[in-house]
């Protein structure tokens, strides 16, 4: 039997009359013209294999429910969940030093820091685009957690040694030396979510939902555990408690993401979903980078989800518009002397509504394309109101610390769901093939990190207006 043959066996396969289960292939192969075995002879792309592939396990799904249930069971989503934390924590934890290591390093570093990190996970999600599918995902996610548990630590370790207060105390080269690190923490970064939203790209809903769950709650646990650190030193009398502080706190991160490598090989990649997948990427190793992996080239698939991604994009690009940089500058109702304990509170308050706001597709929060669209819109709204509560914290309604924290938690939970629904119906919208499903999933996750580059840079440009 020639293998274009076996290549038309598998599809046909699903149009078997189920009234007749004995039927056997032999029977399905003599009824199939030889005009259709000819073309097939001549159309055996990659991806035509892999379609073939996966109209056999929908047959199988059909056939027997527990592999599409296994998609979706708890341990897999659990794991995405892991994947999404673990592509940010590491600087979500940078966020919450980054006073600490401003003072340390000078140079406008708070500043600074977001643009070269923004910048670097850019460059690399855009590239990953076009040729992230040509990349196994295993190779990618060693990287990606090797780049991140790395630098981070080396990032502490700087801030111990060399800037303000420390043996070396030359500010200029701990603050290039921390660009770089933080530079490669945004390489290691683009490579597990890439790696997270392809995989979830090629699952279900709930696989990219639960992606994004894990971002928000990277985004809530620091700030508990940082302040339990600074607790425990303080407490010890530790010198230099503030040095040791970052270093232990930084240490959480490069430890979790370490063993996120043992988690992925031999959790991950032995589920019955990654099966498929292992199955695809065998199809790859021949194609090289010369060969497209999809049926249809890039900026079709593009122009596909082109809505969900401006949902996506714009829902960042407000937030990170006027947070931080005017939520960090709200005054607190009881005065100036409270902002120290008042701005961590409010800016917890934004982590904590946004991982709700996440969660919440779980529970049955849907919206139409188009009103999604609206709400990613109408959240503009914001930012003429953080920035006048900036500039008039006298106001009757302004100098009221409950209806900031109420702005922030609508603020902050519309953008979780908008984000989340954006990013859960991106895929959705190209045609039933995984390649493209997975290029839409890295597109996806370029608009997320483009949204909060852009909004950061606004930011930035409206505060030196103001």
């Amino acid at each position: 039997m020639s293998a274009s043959a076996t290549e038309v066996e598998i599809p046909m396969h699903e149009f078997e009359d189920p009234m007749y289960p004995s039927k056997d292939l032999r029977d399905l192969e003599e009824g199939i013209p030889a005009a259709t075995a000819n073309t097939e002879s001549t159309t055996s792309c990659p991806s035509e294999k892999e379609m073939a592939d996966v109209s056999s396990s929908k047959v199988e799904e059909e056939e027997d429910g527990t592999t599409k249930k296994s998609l979706e069971d708890w341990k897999l989503l659990l794991m995405f969940c892991i994947l999404g934390f673990i592509a940010l924590a590491p600087w979500n934890f940078v966020l919450t030093e980054l006073v600490y290591l401003n003072d340390k390093f000078e140079h406008q570093f708070s500043s600074n820091v977001s643009i070269y990190y923004g910048l670097s996970v850019n460059v690399a999600e855009l590239l990953l685009i076009f040729i992230g599918n040509k990349f196994p995902f295993a190779p990618r996610m060693n990287i990606g957690c090797i780049l991140l548990a790395t630098f981070n630590i080396c990032l502490a370790i700087v801030a111990m040694f060399i800037g303000n207060g420390d043996p070396d105390p030359n500010t200029g080269l701990g603050f290039g030396l921390g660009l770089v690190c933080t530079f490669m923490l945004g390489f290691g970064h683009s490579l597990i979510e890439s790696a997270a939203f392809g995989l979830a790209a090629l699952g279900s809903q709930a696989c990219m939902n639960w992606a994004m769950i894990g971002e928000g709650v990277a985004g809530v646990i620091g700030w508990p555990i940082n302040l339990l650190i600074n607790y425990i030193l303080v407490s010890c009398h530790v010198e230099r408690y503030a040095e040791w502080r970052c270093l232990i706190f930084f240490l959480v991160t490069t430890v979790l993401t370490i063993l996120c490598i043992p988690m992925f090989h031999f959790g991950m990649m032995h589920h019955p979903y990654m099966k498929q997948v292992l199955d695809m990427e065998a199809k790859r190793k021949a194609g090289g980078f010369k060969e497209r992996q999809t049926k249809r080239p890039v900026y079709k698939i593009l122009k596909d989800i082109v809505i969900p991604a401006f949902v996506v994009w714009c829902a960042l690009t407000i937030t990170f518009t006027v947070f931080p940089s005017q939520v960090t500058q709200f005054t607190s109702g009881k005065g100036a002397a409270d902002n120290a304990r008042f701005i961590p509170l409010i800016t917890f308050i934004y982590q904590i509504f946004d991982t709700v706001g996440r969660f919440a597709p779980n529970v049955g929060i849907h919206l139409p394309q188009w009103w999604l669209v609206a709400l990613a819109l109408s959240r503009g709204i914001f930012i003429p109101l953080f920035i006048c509560i900036k500039l008039f914290p006298w106001n009757t309604a302004f100098r009221h610390n409950y209806f900031k924290d109420i702005m922030m938690a609508i603020f902050s939970f519309t953008n979780g769901v908008t984000s989340t629904l954006g990013m859960m119906m991106g895929p959705t919208k190209v045609p039933d093939d995984r390649n493209e499903q997975e290029i839409a999933g890295y597109a996806m996750s370029f608009c997320l990190i483009d949204g909060i580059l852009i909004g950061s840079v606004f930011g930035i440009w409206i505060t030196d207006m103001l």
